[in-house]
């Protein structure tokens, strides 16, 4: 029996564990596997454990990223490899993508599959069940230890997604990632295509894919979402595509056909590439259910746009225009800022990030604000990751050394771990952001009532209008109080 773990996660309310679906693809009907979900079965370890126990459990695939998946993959896997040695433990994910070697020389952890995980997952258990003829170092995107050393195997080429096998909605418990969103009642989770040509510095995405792009056609889209709707009755869908929005033909003539499911949606896209749309796409996205659209903005600096690698022709002027253009069609905009950035002048850069949001507020006061702290990815060919190591970052050389409590959050990129950055940096990110929520509650917090938004308007107005940002220990109550929620922590 395989186990494929997936642990729990910051932000995992309506999203189906996609990517162990599409491993558990591979395998269906070669291999009998299980999905075991930490964010909805509590009882994960145990479940692991009694399979192990029997028998049942050979191998454990696990998907990580960095911050709260890493600090229960790391001792789950530590626990079972101890009790079970025999048990193969599989990592995959963006943190083993980029983490190989410092997993690997744990000793816990016995495989690291790099990448789009699933068919590099497939060929490594087709090898350990003896059913391949071919040698462990010909498997792409695997990396392994052999004779007390790490062996990285090249990258795998991205599949064409159009062609990967349907997913096994039959593995998962499908209702528990169906709920309520500020998008609808019924809001599920959908990936449509892989990648982005872009090579943003900050991005691990970019260091994973290499400028590669790999989208289903709308009609394959049609045909999930139809799929989704007829189980779940799903009403809306998050697209968490790294880049949803690439192809303007391709969105056009998705939104053409997904007109009649009456579903709102939500999706990912650069300033530039959306600013660049037509009148007439923009419409129909409209019409066809668009409500809410993620864009990277970063900074309100083009230097520092350059500096990022940021590509194609965006600039601070690029997101004004967008959140003017996007008012006429009712898609909210939602843009996210880092704060932060490896930089003589970081508190220049806050005074003019801060600035610009006050700008883009006047402009679109529907435009939703989400701000990060700057966070490095490995990425070699990137000026900024080289810029953060001069400054003095570097990532925790052992895989025990990441359970250290400031790594945390390091995914969130709201975590104290840049050593350019002092806590009076932290403390003012933290105000501002207190006070910017306060006057503009986001629209993803369907909890708050209207009582309650008007409250936190009235309450941080002064602040708001005057910016004085100090002590808001008033908001911290008031957020406390009505659980406030925020999109890049808790989703939509």
């Amino acid at each position: 029996m395989i186990g494929l773990l997936n642990p729990t996660s910051a932000k995992w309310k309506h999203r189906f564990p996609l990517s162990l679906m599409y491993v558990g693809a591979r395998l269906e009907n070669k291999y009998p596997y299980e999905i075991v979900d930490q964010n909805i079965h509590k009882d994960a370890l145990a479940r692991l454990e009694t399979m192990a126990a029997r028998g049942d459990l050979k191998y454990l695939g696990i998907t990580v990223m960095p911050g709260p998946q890493l600090f229960e993959a790391i001792p789950i896997s530590k626990y079972l490899k101890n009790k079970f040695p025999n048990l193969n433990i599989i990592w995959g994910g963006y943190f083993a993508t980029l983490h190989a070697t410092t997993i690997l020389q744990s000793g816990y952890v016995d495989f690291v599959v790099r990448g789009q995980g699933d068919q590099t997952f497939f060929e490594l258990i087709n090898y350990l069940e003896g059913n391949s003829k071919s040698p462990l170092d010909s498997i792409h995107g695997l990396s392994f230890r052999k004779n007390g050393n790490v062996v990285k195997n090249p990258p795998r080429t991205p599949a064409d997604p159009n062609e990967m096998p349907l997913l096994p909605y039959h593995k998962v418990e499908g209702e528990r990632y169906v709920g309520k969103s500020c998008l609808g009642t019924r809001t599920a989770a959908q990936y449509t295509s892989f990648g982005c040509p872009f090579l943003c510095g900050f991005c691990a995405i970019a260091s994973v894919y290499r400028a590669r792009w790999l989208a289903k056609t709308p009609d394959t889209m049609i045909h999930d979402i139809g799929e989704i709707q007829k189980r779940y009755r799903v009403n809306a869908v998050e697209f968490f595509d790294e880049n949803f929005f690439t192809s303007e033909k391709r969105t056009h003539e998705f939104a053409e056909k997904v007109i009649h499911r009456n579903i709102t949606w939500w999706g990912e896209g650069r300033p530039d590439t959306v600013l660049d749309y037509s009148d007439e796409t923009l419409q129909i996205m409209s019409r066809a259910g668009c409500k809410m659209i993620f864009f990277g903005a970063e900074s309100a600096s083009e230097e520092v746009l350059q500096q990022m690698n940021k590509g194609g022709t965006q600039t601070p002027d690029t997101v004004l225009k967008l959140a003017e253009r996007l008012k006429r069609y009712n898609i909210i905009p939602e843009f996210s800022f880092v704060f932060g950035n490896p930089s003589e002048e970081v508190d220049k850069d806050f005074d003019r990030n801060m600035r610009f949001i006050r700008h883009v507020k006047q402009i679109n006061p529907n435009a939703e604000i989400v701000l990060y702290m700057y966070a490095p990815v490995v990425f070699e060919e990137s000026e900024l990751f080289h810029i953060a190591r001069h400054y003095g970052f570097q990532f925790p050389q052992t895989l025990d050394e990441w359970l250290d409590p400031k790594w945390h959050d390091f995914d969130l990129r709201k975590t104290p771990v840049i050593p350019w950055l002092k806590p009076k940096h932290y403390e003012r990110f933290k105000n501002f952001e207190r006070v910017l929520n306060g006057y503009f509650p986001t629209v993803t917090d369907t909890r708050l009532t209207s009582t309650q938004r008007k409250i936190l308007k009235l309450i941080s107005s002064w602040r708001y209008k005057t910016q004085t940002l100090a002590f808001p220990l008033e908001l911290r109550v008031l957020f406390r109080l009505f659980r406030y929620r925020q999109p890049e922590i808790e989703g939509l």
